[in-house]
């Protein structure tokens, strides 16, 4: 059981003679990706390996397309520059595996469960590869690997991690900050990593609109005239109780041929 161990940086910052790991198809693109950021900063390993695809091997009559498919499950692994270019050397001191664990790309890329099985056939090539050159007494670093299969392969992290650990190799993968955990987690839907979530206004204590203030903190008096008119009574707002006025009661006034009759008869004195 191999040990895969991550960390957080950039893999093209690994210490010089490190193997860094990335996964390739066997059409010889390296159009988009990681697989651009490699091109970018390793032409001259870019330039061989689309040769080693574009170009069957010496002495064989076979198809391209036959020598590609049969690329398939191995590994192109790509020394450092020669000390006769001694700028390139510098710039890019790295050997570059190029685990071919598609046949295409884009929309034409192998199945999930083709992916992982050519992962693992080229895994155990890269071993037997750096264990010769070992052998032999070569200087080569320890693997440095991105999160291989888990971007335009689109196959989940966790499947391919697994195949990692199933092998011969320690390899440490280096991914970006911005990159998704390891449980699928990363960056909340529309932020950033580090960035506060939007509060509303309510949790930040904000005013309610003006409206809403004007309507709830009207002034009593018109409110309570509304009442006044409603009930055709007065009401004794200085009566010092808690809220419950009570309307004031008024004699009954006798209509005015009533009276004068009551008063002939000598009812009222």
């Amino acid at each position: 059981m191999a040990i895969i161990t991550e960390e957080l940086g950039d893999i093209f910052s690994a210490p010089s003679q490190s193997i860094l790991i990335h996964a390739c198809n066997a059409r010889g693109a390296w159009g988009s990706g990681v697989a651009l950021a490699f091109k970018k900063k390793y032409p001259l390993a870019f330039r061989k390996y689309n040769a080693h695809c574009l170009s069957s091997p010496t002495g064989s009559n076979i198809p391209i397309k036959q020598h590609q498919t049969n690329l398939v499950g191995t590994t192109l692994l790509i020394a450092p520059p020669s000390a006769t270019d001694q700028r390139q050397a510098f710039r890019t001191p790295h050997y570059i595996a190029c685990l071919f664990t598609s046949l295409d790309y884009g929309k034409r890329v192998s199945p999930p469960k083709e992916i992982l099985e050519n992962t693992g056939n080229a895994l155990k090539d890269l071993a037997k590869q750096v264990a010769e050159l070992r052998g032999r007494g070569e200087d080569v670093g320890n693997c440095y690997a991105v999160r291989i299969n888990s971007g335009k392969f689109a196959v989940g992290w966790q499947m391919t991690e697994a195949v990692l650990e199933a092998g011969d190799l320690d390899i440490t993968v280096v991914r970006p900050e911005e990159e998704e955990n390891a449980d699928g987690t990363g960056t909340a839907a529309g932020g950033k990593r580090g960035q506060r979530p939007t509060m509303s206004s309510e949790a930040k204590g904000s005013k309610p609109p003006k409206a809403a203030v004007k309507r709830a903190g009207g002034s009593p008096d018109k409110h309570m005239v509304g009442v006044k008119r409603k009930l055709g009574t007065d009401i004794d707002e200085n009566d010092g109780s808690d809220g419950d006025n009570t309307a004031t009661k008024q004699a009954p006034r006798l209509q005015p041929g009533i009276a004068k009759r009551r008063k002939k008869l000598g009812l009222d004195g």
